[in-house]
């Protein structure tokens, strides 16, 4: 029998048993550092050199992206303030101005390499040699695909899409093992866009791999769908992603979220909650594309979230958050829909 939103919040303040939740890692995800590429992509110089000062000065641990995923999946403790630098696609500004900022404050960092631009020259993109540097100085270079195509949004009208998208993973790790001696085990979608068909196969192969979704990593983590939190654009600012800098991960189990690729345009979101003695579910609140949802309470647990208008096609992004019970910090879910036409 359903509850009513009333009840169900109200039933919320019953004493749960605290589920024990390892220590979490925050993403940040950028394209170019520079002040005159497209917008949506860039951060702007000072507000990169701002956000790494924040870092700095409030203590935070800037960790190896590889290293931390790997104590995280153990239950081991990360430092209370960690984060982790990934930047995609190897534009150019990242070799040429990120790179040398970085090195300077003994930072590391991840690229995630879309291998066709660099073997083809484009000019706005790194080297091979310029990337051999940098790993050679121990920056990770990673898999982002050959040619950054729209990996699944044909997958209900072209039977080949499958074996395409394999192919396309596997030619870049070649090309990485190739050109740098070694090809790390993890891979980012382009455009964050993946179904549970691609995201069970990189598991089978080994990647971790990470979207483009919001949210904070944790011990219940799906390990094929990581999230990031967008650093540039108009999330740039350290005032923008001050609460993002110290973010937890909702606690639930992130495996068993839908399928991010649906032909619905009112997709269901149905999300089962682990009992949090620091999480404030009362206050839990859902937004889709900025706008506010409400919110369907099943039990206690468990809610269900819908549009309330038809989705176009494209992405689409639920993010749902809750306070700490003492107000900061903020407990994090984002759940990306790809719709795709039928």
């Amino acid at each position: 029998m359903k509850l009513t939103k009333t009840l169900a919040l109200a039933l919320l303040g019953t004493s749960f048993t605290p589920l024990a939740m390892a220590s979490s890692l925050n993403v940040m995800l950028y394209h170019h550092v520079d002040d005159h590429t497209p917008h949506s992509t860039s951060t702007r110089w000072d507000d990169f050199i701002a956000q790494l000062d924040h870092f700095e000065e409030q203590g935070y641990q800037v960790l190896d992206l590889a290293d931390a995923i790997k104590q995280l999946q153990a239950g081991q403790a990360l430092p209370e303030k960690s984060v982790a630098l990934t930047f995609d696609d190897a534009f150019v500004s990242v070799c040429e101005r990120a790179y040398p900022e970085l090195k300077r404050r003994s930072m590391p960092f991840t690229v995630f390499v879309a291998t066709d631009p660099i073997d083809k020259g484009y000019q706005n993109y790194c080297s091979w040699e310029q990337l051999r540097e940098l790993a050679d100085d121990g920056v990770v270079i990673a898999n982002h695909t050959m040619d950054h195509d729209y990996m699944v949004r044909d997958a209900f009208t072209n039977e080949a899409w499958f074996e395409q998208a394999k192919a396309n993973v596997e030619g870049a790790q070649q090309r990485i093992q190739e050109q740098l001696g070694s090809a790390p085990m993890l891979f980012a979608y382009p455009y964050g866009e993946y179904n549970d068909q691609l995201k069970a196969w990189i598991a089978e192969q080994g990647y971790i791999a990470f979207g483009q979704q919001s949210g904070s990593i944790g011990e219940t983590s799906d390990w094929q769908a990581l999230p990031r939190f967008n650093a540039a654009g108009n999330y740039a600012s350290v005032s923008s992603l001050r609460l993002k800098f110290t973010a937890r991960p909702l606690a639930l189990d992130y495996s068993a979220l839908p399928d991010p690729l649906t032909q619905q345009r009112q997709p269901l979101l149905s999300v089962e909650l682990y009992p949090s003695s620091e999480a404030h579910y009362p206050h839990l609140q859902c937004y889709l594309n900025g706008q506010a949802l409400e919110l369907n309470w099943h039990s206690p647990l468990h809610f269900d979230v819908t549009p309330p208008e038809a989705l176009g096609n494209g992405r689409h992004r639920v993010n749902c958050t809750a306070p700490h019970r003492n107000g900061s910090p903020y407990y994090w879910l984002s759940q990306q829909w790809l719709v795709v036409g039928r």
